[in-house]
């Protein structure tokens, strides 16, 4: 590692480990919703959709991000975005726990907490994109998927303790959730402005020549001119509609009492268990990425991910519910290097923040179409897996897809995507 890369990691280090305690604890947010506050099914898939459809923000937020240095992107989306989530801790004071107990006040809680979740989606725009666009410049290609395997683990550990710690919490006290909510909130503030402090090996405002991402034709011209990028994307809109079709109704099929009523420690701990299988596996991930290269590292996920819809679907206990998890724990954490690392894989040198743009603009795609389609499938049938089944069938094709695109790096120097 040259000088660069080793300040890199360090900060990158310390503001994964404040990530990952964020992290664990929105990724509770649907079965807290449902658990804690009682949504009902449409109201649960607008709480899990947020997050998706708020990526289309990026063709909006386009010129902002590629204007403006990722330091000041980080600390003033974190400050608009993620601080607002401690607005969640009202509900402990009594007066207005008091009215959130009452008719009217169950009716409009979740919908002022699914603002707040939208708020703090829309942040994670420039700040995924800020993030990332640092790695690509900091990182060199033979150590960046690595790297970042090395980092996350830290990140995934934290994450672990966190949700486990959320669970047992909520075991002894059901109403103490908005707490997790004010850890969350300044733990995701804490880490950007941590990362904010990078060196940087240029200045990383985007070159003159880069790419803007500030309309739909703007997207669609650097999928176009990259056609082995925009296999990857299909790839991952695939995969992507099936895993928010599956995490829509998954709340469903592990909180309510006609299927698996798990308890707090059980839902909240099993997410842990998913996080202890990246703080294993992601380093092992990082390295295989940096040699198979990311569209066999997809397939193999997405080939993990299959086996997990069909243990979901057969659970019929808390022993055989964990036995799932890890399976989606082992599988997601090849995920998680795929969705950060691919990405500005195939981009040059000072497109890392365009690219990883055009990747979470598509999120919002596949939000809009798998998040209804869990919804509307569990609230049809009665029965959630039959959206697992759904799943399924788009993760296999998704595997194909990404195996299409062979084995070694991202981007091929003898194939210019501007060709």
């Amino acid at each position: 590692m040259d000088q660069i890369e080793k300040q890199t990691y360090r900060f990158h280090v310390r503001a994964i480990l404040f990530e990952g305690v964020f992290g664990g604890l929105m990724w509770s947010t649907g079965e807290i919703a449902r658990k804690a506050l009682g949504v009902d099914t449409l109201l649960l898939t607008l709480i899990v959709m947020a997050p998706a459809v708020s990526m289309g923000a990026v063709l909006f937020f386009g010129n902002w991000i590629s204007r403006t240095g990722p330091r000041r992107l980080l600390r003033r989306a974190a400050t608009l975005g993620r601080l607002p989530m401690l607005l969640v801790g009202l509900l402990l004071v009594p007066s207005i726990g008091d009215w959130w107990r009452t008719e009217s006040g169950k009716e409009l809680v979740p919908w002022l907490f699914l603002v707040l979740v939208t708020i703090q989606a829309l942040a994670s725009v420039p700040i995924t994109a800020a993030w990332n666009g640092v790695l690509r410049g900091n990182y060199t290609d033979e150590n960046r998927g690595s790297l970042f395997g090395y980092a996350q683990r830290w990140g995934s550990l934290l994450s672990g303790i966190g949700t486990l710690g959320a669970g047992v919490w909520l075991h002894y006290n059901s109403d103490a959730f908005p707490w997790l909510y004010i850890i969350a909130a300044i733990a995701g503030w804490a880490a950007c402005f941590i990362f904010s402090r990078v060196p940087l090996r240029s200045r990383e405002k985007s070159a003159t020549d880069a790419p803007k991402i500030d309309s739909a034709r703007a997207l669609w011209r650097i999928l176009s001119r990259d056609r082995r990028f925009l296999t990857y994307e299909i790839g991952f809109i695939l995969y992507g509609t099936g895993f928010m079709a599956l995490v829509t109704a998954k709340p469903i099929w592990t909180v309510d009492a006609e299927f698996l009523n798990l308890s707090w420690p059980v839902l909240l701990g099993t997410k842990g268990l998913v996080s202890l299988a990246a703080v294993i596996l992601t380093p092992y991930f990082g390295k295989m990425i940096d040699r198979i290269g990311p569209g066999w590292l997809s397939g193999g996920a997405y080939s993990g991910l299959v086996l997990y819809a069909i243990l979901l679907a057969v659970a019929d206990s808390t022993a055989s519910f964990i036995v799932a998890e890890i399976v989606f724990g082992i599988a997601m954490s090849a995920v998680i290097l795929a969705w950060n690392v691919g990405p500005i894989s195939f981009a040059s040198i000072n497109e890392g923040r365009e690219y990883m743009a055009v990747h979470v603009a598509l999120v919002c795609i596949r939000g809009l179409i798998g998040h209804p389609i869990g919804g509307f499938l569990s609230e049809a049938t009665g029965d959630p897996r039959y959206v697992f089944g759904f799943a399924m069938v788009l993760w296999v094709i998704a595997a194909a897809v990404m195996f299409s695109l062979g084995k070694g790096p991202a981007r091929r120097e003898s194939e210019s995507p501007l060709a």
